[in-house]
């Protein structure tokens, strides 16, 4: 990977990105003639002296890939970046890795031991603005509250980060071939019925990445723990081989994520193999319609109108199971999809697993609230060329979202027998990533992690 040339031409292209932002900030009544962007400060958990895992600020880390607290970042359009990196001296702390060199000669990086004072030393900057959430070091430069994070400038950059320069997509599909890696590694352990706890340690081991360094805690069930949507335990005894497994976890290049869940049925069915056909056939299903979503990724495309789609195939697939009784026309007009599909289709993706803007309409900040019978979607904004978006169908038998309609009293709604059997098979959830182009969609995930559905991957 050259990362020298395609972090220089990222710098261009935000350069010129970074124009509009400031347009638009002066449209808005507010003129800015240096933006400073800080990495963040750690900090540590209430009443103790352990500092809590450190994560630099996203919009510091697409101007800077730079690990680690206190660093700032100026940024004046038309002018080299300058990176004044904390290298304060303490015996607590590692001395300040080595940058790469494809950094060193994209950046103006000085090394100070107080990087406010370094910053004080640049001279007049004209109009600054801070982006960050220490306000103590906001004042500690001399800028004021009113701008700090202003609202006008921080949903241009919000709206700015949806679209992807061809560094940030060769971040977001090394962090694919990483989370491959890891896939596969769960995949083999699944086979030798490892845990929950063993299978997070054989992902880690896989990625070569810790806890701290993953976009988001890894989700790793074993049957009716599958139907829980961000299950936070890793049972060291958990069911193995079980009868069904989800995996959702991904990886990190340069601060970019990529996220991605994969289904399987297990080893063991149970002692009367109860719902095993259903379930095969629920789990063919998804991975057919979810591939059909994905084909659908277009520019111009509503992203609310193809969430909508999936409510369609995911009502039909419950009807041809037999799990609805109600004719498909009337399953989502009755209520009966929201339950067993309770989240949105997918979200765009980029420094943040959840990224920011995906419910903008415009730089200036105005919103589209998601449809009130699904306040979960993240992503109510039309797709643009250059947008990374995940699409992950999900169908789940939680109990807490289907006693409501149990508790209705329209038993001929839904076959109860066979939604108490399935629930102990838990849930499905397949996502892959996917970069909107001029010519559709290009799925970033499948060449690093296949969609399998045999019965032991």
């Amino acid at each position: 990977m050259n990362w020298q040339s395609l972090f220089e031409e990222h710098l261009r292209e935000l350069d010129v990105a970074m124009v509009s932002v400031l347009e638009t900030c002066a449209e808005q009544q507010m003129s800015i003639d240096t933006i400073v962007f800080h990495a963040g400060r750690l900090a540590s958990y209430h009443r103790d002296d352990l500092e809590i895992p450190f994560r630099t600020h996203p919009h510091f880390l697409r101007f800077a890939p730079v690990r680690g607290p206190d660093h700032l970042l100026v940024y004046r359009p038309g002018r080299p970046v300058r990176l004044l990196r904390a290298a304060g001296k303490s015996y607590w702390h590692a001395a300040l890795p080595a940058l790469d060199d494809w950094l060193q000669q994209n950046l103006e990086v000085s090394e100070c031991e107080d990087p406010v004072a370094g910053f004080a030393q640049l001279g007049d900057l004209g109009a600054c603005a801070f982006i960050g959430d220490d306000l103590e070091t906001a004042d500690a430069l001399g800028i004021p509250p009113g701008h700090c994070e202003p609202a006008a400038l921080l949903a241009a950059l919000d709206w700015q980060r949806a679209t992807k320069t061809a560094y940030e997509v060769a971040c977001i599909r090394e962090a694919q071939r990483i989370a491959g890696l890891g896939h596969a590694a769960v995949r083999r352990g699944i086979a030798e019925s490892h845990s929950e706890h063993r299978l997070h340690l054989d992902y880690l081991s896989a990625t070569r990445q810790l806890d701290p360094e993953l976009p988001y805690p890894n989700i790793i069930a074993w049957d009716e723990a599958s139907a829980v949507l961000h299950y936070q335990h890793r049972r060291s005894d958990a069911p193995a081989p079980g009868r069904s497994f989800l995996i959702d976890a991904g990886a990190r290049c340069n601060g970019y994520a990529s996220d991605v869940t994969r289904s399987y049925r297990g080893m063991n069915p149970g002692a009367d193999g109860t719902g095993s056909e259903e379930f095969r056939a629920l789990l063919g299903g998804m991975e057919s319609l979810q591939q059909d979503l994905a084909g659908e990724v277009r520019p111009g495309l509503d992203f609310v109108v193809l969430h909508r789609m999936a409510e369609e195939r995911i009502a039909k697939l419950l009807c041809e199971v037999g799990v609805i009784r109600t004719p498909e026309s009337e399953a989502r007009e009755r209520g009966l999809v929201f339950p067993f599909f309770p989240h949105g289709l997918g979200h765009h993706l980029g420094l943040q697993v959840h990224d920011v803007g995906g419910q903008q309409v415009d730089p200036s900040g105005t919103l589209r609230a998601p449809p009130e019978d699904c306040p979960h979607l993240r992503t109510t904004r039309s797709l643009e060329t250059g947008h990374v978006i995940t699409i992950e169908p999900g169908l789940y038998f939680i109990p807490s979202l289907l006693e409501p309609l149990r508790a209705k009293g329209q038993p001929d709604l839904l076959d109860w027998k066979l939604v108490d059997v399935l629930t102990a098979w838990g849930g499905i959830r397949i996502e892959d990533d996917l970069l909107v182009t001029a010519s559709g969609g290009e799925n970033l995930t499948r060449p690093h992690v296949p969609g399998h559905l045999q019965d032991t991957p």
